[in-house]
């Protein structure tokens, strides 16, 4: 998928392989879940791409129906003949020549898919456009049609935002792409779009069309769709005889297409205690991997910067490299930021709420281990993910179930995703975490030892050995004269970290004489603080603050530093402290977590936590600044420690052997079997919980720009939670007219809304 913060317009879809294993698998299906209709009229070169595209999708049971409009080139010609040949799921049905036949309604008539895709010769959609639209329709009931953001190529390149779910009259607007998928009971309730309806089968008349029966659709946030653009419109491939006897123009379509008595273009809010449903219609069987390897499936809470997603994206690449299949399901909204360097080790992605219903996750993710024929699944810092191992585990009896965990969260949920590892052991074949500590903290706390797997973090050193004009120029670049001292910090500016600390380390050895210059890297809700501290204590002139950079940038920086500092609160092992011994660069940091695992013989560095803790900082920094041979002494220690230990192979490795044992044990030592009942069950608990935490924090975080509907319900809400805090306040609200309030904004606003 492109990557929308420095979008590459040349990076189609239609001009790579994705997904090379994911081919149908020998099962017969009945009927086929979509339909695609492409019309086609010689242009070879550019359906060749759309071709491609098809060919890559992660839902293989699709039918193409390509109707033919008097192609005459050669090539052309050539071409439908081998894939119709090649691809008993593509036939080529040719045009009829009369003034109203359009290529949609001659496409309907020779399709069985429950789903309909129109799509033109000249587009392209991601690997995963058919699946998700057809998953989204699946689990939305109230949506009868929906497409995605766009990719607009032509004589300006650009992304498309305009959606079909921010207002009925976009149903309307010609900016909208023309890629659509339906529902074909839709198009049936609007007469199959048959001659006597008098339209032509443009996209804009589709939509009206369905938009006059009351139907609605959807724009998905993710741009999976690509559209040629030609002469600053969206143009068709319509055939002579169309525009010949083109049906009346949008000018004289009647502007009230909108039922305003339907449905609005909303997506509805979970409901108390919904039922979850055991299956779906969609049917997508899937081939096992050709060269026998596993297929993965990482279930993860977002896509963003940090060290935890570091190891994330270094699993992944190394298990690709050797052929594994991996799978990956997001399960919380968010500004996936890192999505494209996800997407660049598999096309394979599933942002759950950009899709689905929370109800419906449970069965999408069994149909995702069926479909994938999933072996292992790795749950890696998500709640909700816990939250369905039951059921995952009750559905899905032949799969190793595991989690990684990185580092226990004092301050939230008495531990966070460990004590969650520590209470949902006896569904997992393995927890693995990243540090002996951790796995001694579990323990602690009740954790069977035997079923406890290290897997140490592993970085690249080859990324870190740079020549020395790399040192100087950057150094140069950020005015730093070659021979100074440099500090360095990384990590995100927030109460973990200990910021104000650092100030305070900073200041203290400034104060003390030394001569160094500081170069912070970051962002976080305390970089404010921060600043105002390096300014009080006029600091500003040895320390420079570089925000966010990216992971390049970030290593470039540590071949010009000395020392990595790092005071934090709590940690697992910290990648950009391992990245930094790798680069030759001497952590001084707080002694906590696992930390002091791997820096033997840097113990005059590890700073524990303690009334002298301020001190001993000061201490270790002026040993290294002071005597340059010690400093280049322990710069070579720790390259050594990171190449013996750390290496990227070597925890790649050891991850597959993991993964092999648990394998093993759920086969030698299985765990207690779940009925799917029981797991269901579970899981309309923790959705319940979710759901009611989620109101609350609605009540207490109310923000000026909400819809009215949504402000008024929330108002009375507080409202009622202050009142029953009193004798007077409890009597009406059981009164008659408080009850009517309730009814009019609560009642309204549980019933749907944004999700």
């Amino acid at each position: 998928m492109i990557n929308y913060l420095n979008p590459d317009f040349n990076d189609l879809p239609g001009r790579k392989s994705f997904l090379p294993g994911y081919r149908r698998g020998l099962e017969k299906v009945e009927h086929s879940a979509v339909s695609i209709i492409t019309p086609y009229n010689n242009q070879a070169s550019l359906l060749i791409e759309t071709f491609n595209s098809l060919q890559s999708q992660s839902l293989q049971n699709w039918e193409w129906i390509i109707v033919e409009d008097q192609v005459t080139d050669a090539g052309a010609k050539n071409f439908l003949a081998k894939v119709v040949a090649n691809d008993l799921r593509i036939k080529v049905v040719k045009h009829l020549k009369s003034a109203t036949a359009s290529a949609l309604r001659i496409g309907l008539q020779h399709s069985t898919g429950r789903y309909v895709c129109y799509l033109r010769s000249s587009d392209m959609i991601e690997p995963t456009y058919l699946e998700k639209c057809i998953w989204f329709l699946d689990s939305n009931q109230e949506f009868s049609f929906c497409n995605s953001y766009s990719v607009i190529l032509g004589e300006k390149n650009y992304l498309e935002t305009t959606g079909l779910h921010q207002d009925e009259a976009l149903l309307k607007s010609q900016n909208i792409p023309p890629i659509l998928l339906f529902r074909r009971t839709a198009s049936m309730e609007c007469g199959g779009f048959s001659d006597s309806t008098g339209l032509s089968g443009d996209d804009q008349e589709l939509r009206l069309t369905l938009a006059r029966a009351g139907h609605w659709g959807y724009t998905i946030s993710e741009y999976l769709q690509w559209h040629r653009k030609a002469g600053g419109v969206f143009n068709g491939e319509d055939s002579e005889s169309d525009r010949k006897g083109k049906a009346p123009s949008k000018r004289q379509i009647k502007p009230a297409v909108v039922n305003k008595r339907g449905p609005k273009p909303s997506r509805r809010r979970a409901a108390s205690y919904e039922t979850l449903l055991r299956t779906s219609d969609v049917i997508n069987p899937l081939a096992p991997s050709p060269s026998g390897c596993r297929r993965i499936l990482f279930i993860l809470p977002w896509m963003v910067t940090g060290g935890a997603d570091r190891m994330n994206l270094d699993l992944i690449e190394g298990l690709t490299s050797k052929g594994v299949d991996v799978t990956a399901c997001i399960t919380l909204k968010g500004d996936h930021r890192w999505a494209d360097q996800y997407y660049r080790l598999t096309p394979d992605i599933f942002v759950l709420p950009n899709v689905l219903r929370p109800v419906d996750y449970p069965r999408f993710l069994a149909y995702l281990i069926q479909s994938r024929r999933i072996e292992t699944v790795l749950i890696v810092g998500s709640t909700l993910g816990y939250q369905l191992l039951p059921y995952l585990r009750a559905t899905s009896p032949g799969v190793a179930f595991l989690d990684l965990c990185h580092v226990e969260e004092p301050h939230w949920m008495n531990g966070g995703h460990p004590r969650f590892g520590v209470g949902y052991q006896d569904v997992l074949d393995l927890n693995v975490v990243s540090t002996r500590h951790l796995s001694e903290w579990m323990q602690e706390r009740g954790a069977d030892s035997s079923r406890i797997r290290v897997l140490y973090s592993g970085i690249r050193t080859a990324q870190l050995t740079r020549p020395t004009e790399v040192r100087a120029q950057l150094r140069l670049e950020l005015n730093i004269p070659i021979h100074l001292p440099v500090i360095v910090f990384a990590g995100r500016l927030c109460e973990q970290k200990r910021p104000a600390l650092l100030a305070e380390i900073l200041k203290a050895a400034r104060d003390s004489g030394l001569k160094f210059r500081a170069l912070i890297l970051g962002e976080g809700e305390l970089r404010g603080p921060l600043e105002v501290l390096l300014n009080r204590y006029q600091l500003t002139e040895v320390v420079q603050m570089l925000g966010s950079v990216s992971h390049a940038r970030w290593l470039e920086v540590l071949v010009a530093s000395d020392l990595f500092l790092m005071p934090s609160q709590y940690e697992g092992i910290s990648i950009a402290l391992l990245e930094a011994m790798a680069a030759g660069v001497v952590p001084v940091v707080a002694c906590v977590g696992g930390q002091g695992e791997i820096t033997s013989g840097l113990e005059a560095f590890i700073i524990p936590h303690g009334p002298t803790e301020l001190q001993d900082y000061l201490t270790a920094i002026s040993r290294l600044i002071t005597d340059s041979a010690e400093l280049r002494h322990f710069s070579q220690h720790c390259k050594a420690l990171a190449q013996s230990n750390h290496s990227w192979e070597g925890m790649i490795e050891n991850c597959e052997s993991i993964f092999n044992e648990a394998h093993r044990l759920r086969v030698e030592q299985p765990r207690n079997p779940i009925s799917p009942n029981f797991g269901r069950e579970l899981v309309s608990q923790a959705f319940e919980c979710n759901r009611l935490s989620e109101s609350a924090g609605w009540i207490g975080n109310v923000d000026s720009d909400e819809s009215g509907a949504e402000t008024n319900a929330l108002a009375v809400a507080k409202l009622a939670l202050r009142l029953g805090q009193t004798r007077m306040g409890r009597l009406l609200l059981n009164s008659y007219l408080f009850k009517l309030i309730k009814k009019r904004w609560v009642g309204k606003f549980s019933g749907s809304g944004a999700t």
